[in-house]
């Protein structure tokens, strides 16, 4: 097989989604259209299978079909889209079943599907861009197919508010990313994938062009703006009132396009600290921020909202370490996870019991909590040290394990400080086991998997110890918060910060104001 008619078959699924999506409504019935898309998926199901053969036998290919000036449109396999792209599918393939029941008697159906399949379309095509060109196409398409499925539901004002709020910060994260890449192809002169990450890796980090720094910092931004950073994220709030399949597809599949743009161009990052430190400073406090946040929210999608804010802000702050192998796992992770918690949030609404809160009235043996902490610690040094991650082999890496850490740390004090079973305590140290050992065995597998596509981990720099040092106090302090007496928690000051948090510290509150003003202004 050529390489053409392999990046032709690659294409095809995509192809397909799109003639089905802009093809006239009324000669394309709805069978038609579900068929389409289900054989598009089916495609790519198999296209997965015969990418890993190729890689396994000829390693990362990019196939270029048509270029002027170095720009065009070309296809890059390699590890990094070939995981991106069967996540996709998989995923695509499960929100295409549950719409098909969660929108049966709607007579729009069909207008929603090829909504949706314009959308996975441009998906697909962005994780398998070989070129910036098309990588921008692909970028903006997803956005505009985002745009549409938010609105489809024309008499549903919150709706209708979220995809204004979302158009407004979409369209000044393409221009970020436009900027980006216009800088760094008037460095190079070329806009090849491939030719573009050699080139990073042979640019000296102590004497970076200013074009490339600056082009590092945009990205950074387009990446932050795409993945709902605070204080961007106020139209996520709002999207509850979109279709469920929609919420599903934008915060297991859409959101992720941040992350993965850091993760494609984690050589330029490699180089460029002052952008590294800006993604590491945006992303732990998003992902601080969303944690707390949602845990605080009375009702399930708006906390599991908040609960993405989080996430990709922690997938950020894992790139800005240089740990792309754990970003990565951690993006795979989060999209399965919040794909099913999207799809089953009715059904969980219906079980959730009205008590299902901490019984602190009986906390208070302090011996078992520090038997608990101490238990911990043990367990995830010894386990670190097994998987040779010290401070000074894998500094980063032993950083993000340590946050991992907090959160076990959070359930074992609570469980050794109840009255539960010995059998139970038991239990929950041989599961917590497990989950540190899976995220070093998961991490050390994509990495020998990505490697290729990724900069290894560098020593850390001073600035990075110091900032590894105040998140880990800053992650580490609501742990101490929640475990600590009941009568810090009834301070009149906790109680009025609990206020605030609750609201999201207004931020969605202050956009919508600014969008109301501009509103008014364009009426007038």
């Amino acid at each position: 097989m050529s390489a053409t008619l392999l990046g032709a078959i690659f294409l095809l699924p995509a192809l397909l989604l799109l003639s089905t999506s802009i093809s006239m409504y009324p000669f394309n019935t709805f069978s038609k259209v579900l068929k389409n898309i289900q054989l598009a998926l089916l495609i790519n199901l198999v296209n997965s299978i015969v990418g890993i053969v190729w890689l396994v036998k000829f390693g990362p290919t990019e196939i270029n079909f048509f270029e002027f000036y170095e720009l065009g449109l070309s296809v890059r396999l390699d590890p990094l889209s070939l995981i991106m792209y069967f996540m996709i599918s998989i995923i695509a393939f499960v929100v295409i079943r549950f719409s098909r029941n969660y929108l049966d008697g709607d007579p729009r159906i069909k207008e929603f599907f090829s909504r949706l399949a314009f959308t996975i379309a441009f998906v697909q095509v962005l994780v398998l861009s070989g070129n910036i060109a098309i990588f921008f196409i692909a970028w903006v398409g997803t956005s505009i197919g985002l745009h549409q499925l938010l609105r489809f539901y024309p008499d549903r004002k919150r709706a209708l508010l979220a995809s204004r709020k979302k158009f407004l910060i979409a369209r000044l994260g393409d221009l970020m990313l436009l900027m980006a890449f216009t800088l760094i192809y008037l460095e190079f002169h070329n806009g090849n994938l491939g030719y573009l990450f050699d080139q990073f890796q042979e640019v000296d980090g102590n004497s970076i062009p200013i074009k490339l720094q600056i082009a590092a910092v945009f990205l950074v931004l387009s990446a932050a703006l795409k993945s709902v950073q605070v204080p961007f994220h106020g139209w996520l709030l709002d999207v509850m009132e979109a279709p469920t399949p929609v919420s599903a597809l934008l915060h297991a599949g859409l959101l992720n396009a941040g992350p993965f743009l850091i993760i494609r161009f984690a050589f330029l990052l490699d180089i460029a600290e002052n952008a590294s430190i800006l993604l590491i400073t945006i992303g732990a406090f998003s992902a601080l921020f969303g944690a707390i946040v949602a845990t605080t929210q009375p009702a399930l999608k708006t906390s599991l909202a908040y609960s993405s804010v989080g996430h990709m802000g922690f997938t950020l702050m894992l790139c800005g370490f240089g740990a792309y192998s754990a970003a990565l796992l951690h993006l795979i992770a989060h999209s399965f996870y919040k794909a099913h918690a999207f799809l089953s949030s009715g059904s969980i609404i219906d079980k959730v019991q009205t008590k299902n809160a901490v019984d602190y009235a009986r906390l208070g043996k302090i011996w078992r909590m520090i038997l608990g902490l101490v238990t911990t610690v043990i367990l995830y040094i010894s386990t670190a040290y097994f998987w040779g991650t010290t401070v000074h082999t894998e500094f980063q890496l032993l950083v993000i394990g340590s946050i991992i850490f907090f959160g076990v740390l959070s359930i074992q004090i609570n469980a050794f400080d109840s009255n539960i079973s010995a059998q139970s305590i038991i239990s929950l140290l041989i599961g917590s086991g497990i989950v540190i050992n899976l995220f070093f065995i998961f991490e050390k597998t994509v990495n020998y998997t990505i490697n290729s596509q990724i900069p290894e981990i560098r020593e850390p720099s001073s600035n990075l110890v110091l900032m590894s040092i105040a998140i880990l106090v800053a992650f580490f302090i609501p742990v101490f918060i929640q475990f600590s007496n009941s009568k810090i928690r009834n301070w009149k000051f906790s109680k009025h910060i609990g206020i605030h948090i609750r609201n999201g510290l207004y931020f969605n509150l202050i956009f919508d104001k600014m969008m109301n003003s501009l509103s008014t202004k364009t009426v007038k």
